[in-house]
């Protein structure tokens, strides 16, 4: 066998092979030459420094917010149609730019290869973010990615931002979408079984064994299946990292009750009114700070709150009952056959209350409600009567 059929061979052959590393060299060359800003400056050597200046305002590339038509006519002292017109002819004449191909294969190449490992398209906030982990994550590079995808990139990328079931998101041409599609059926028909929500985990978990599912013969991955769950306007997750329908208050809480008892439920125990808007701050809902002041004022007016020690409040759910200690102490004493040690009755009201030992044992004493049977023993009143 000659040498020269051998390296032939090597070529075509195992995953090691010379061509393999090539290629892996290339990619990496490109990822190292992969600054979106700098592309578009080499690019921009087209333009006149009005026809630069407007695309720069447009798309936010001078790390200030994107301007609109009117406002950067406003700059200019001229109409908004003359700016979407300086606008068009920009981005043509970049277009035009005998270089454009060379300068933008580095994130061509990585975009195709983002988006075929995802089932062949993904949401536009995630493939930005994607992107940006192979440059400086800045605001100028996040605005240059968007002007390179939907300006200079659009003839290799179909837009999806007009199907309500999705967010805003880019796909390759020839993927097909159907996989996607079948995939958040089956999560929100889960969702709606279940009818609360659901760990990541277990949700991937779940719809992998679902029939639509099965069809596909075991070709999606955990990666295909968190691509739906990012895509979908259907689902989404709250702080704690469970998933739900978009509709759900445990998923978007509308109001502070609702944030209330969706930190309550997920610390699964008392908490004291401060503790709980501490928790509904460090969560981030949304912009809105909560005041312990506000949340005491909701645990008050709200009866599947239980007011279980100082300031501390339970969940009715979790089998708290409203009233004093010495309310407490009664219903314990109803559900007991026979008196009780004073031992035997602080340990379950500390069950069910966070008080000091002193406040059960000063209830004890009222001689309306309790009675001392025996050495150190208590019932009920109307028990002795």
């Amino acid at each position: 066998m000659s040498n020269d059929y051998k390296q032939t061979e090597k070529l075509e052959g195992d995953g090691d092979s010379i061509l393999d590393r090539v290629l892996s060299s290339q990619t990496a060359e490109e990822i190292a030459n992969f600054e979106p800003h700098s592309i578009l400056n080499l690019l921009f050597a087209e333009l006149s420094d009005r026809e630069k200046d407007v695309i720069v305002h447009r798309y936010g590339l001078n790390k200030e917010e994107a301007k609109t038509l009117e406002e950067i006519g406003g700059l200019f002292n001229v109409t908004r149609e003359r700016i979407r017109q300086i606008e068009n002819s920009s981005i043509k004449k970049i277009k035009k730019h005998p270089e454009l191909h060379q300068h933008l294969k580095p994130i061509d190449n990585l975009l195709m290869d983002i988006l075929e490992k995802s089932g062949g398209i993904m949401r536009e906030e995630t493939l930005f973010n994607r992107l940006l982990e192979y440059t400086s994550a800045d605001k100028v590079n996040r605005a240059a990615i968007n002007f390179i995808v939907s300006q200079l990139l659009s003839n290799r990328l179909e837009s999806s931002n007009r199907n309500p079931k999705m967010h805003p998101s880019w796909k390759l041409p020839a993927a097909d979408t159907q996989v996607i599609d079948d995939l958040i059926n089956e999560l929100v028909e889960i969702l709606e079984e279940k009818k609360e929500p659901v760990e990541r985990g277990l949700l991937v978990d779940a719809v992998k064994r679902r029939d639509k599912v099965l069809k596909y013969d075991g070709r999606l991955d955990d990666d295909i299946i968190n691509n739906a769950l990012d895509i979908t306007t259907k689902i989404d997750t709250n702080p704690f990292d469970e998933w739900g329908l978009i509709d759900w208050r445990s998923i978007t809480p509308k109001r502070m009750n609702d944030k209330i008892y969706l930190v309550m439920k997920k610390q699964g125990k008392p908490l004291h009114f401060t503790e709980i808007a501490e928790k509904i701050n460090e969560a981030k809902f949304d912009d809105k700070k909560a005041y312990p002041a506000t949340i005491h004022n909701e645990l008050i007016l709200d009866d599947k709150y239980v007011l279980v020690g100082r300031g501390i409040y339970a969940l009715r759910e979790w089998g708290y009952e409203p009233g004093v200690v010495a309310d407490v102490i009664e219903d314990i004493m109803k559900s007991t056959e026979g008196p009780l040690t004073k031992d035997e009755i602080i340990k379950k009201v500390l069950e069910r209350r966070m008080v000091k030992k002193s406040t059960i044992q000063l209830a004890l004493m009222n001689k309306d409600r309790f009675v001392r049977v025996a050495r150190n023993k208590y019932s009920l009143k109307t028990a002795t009567q």
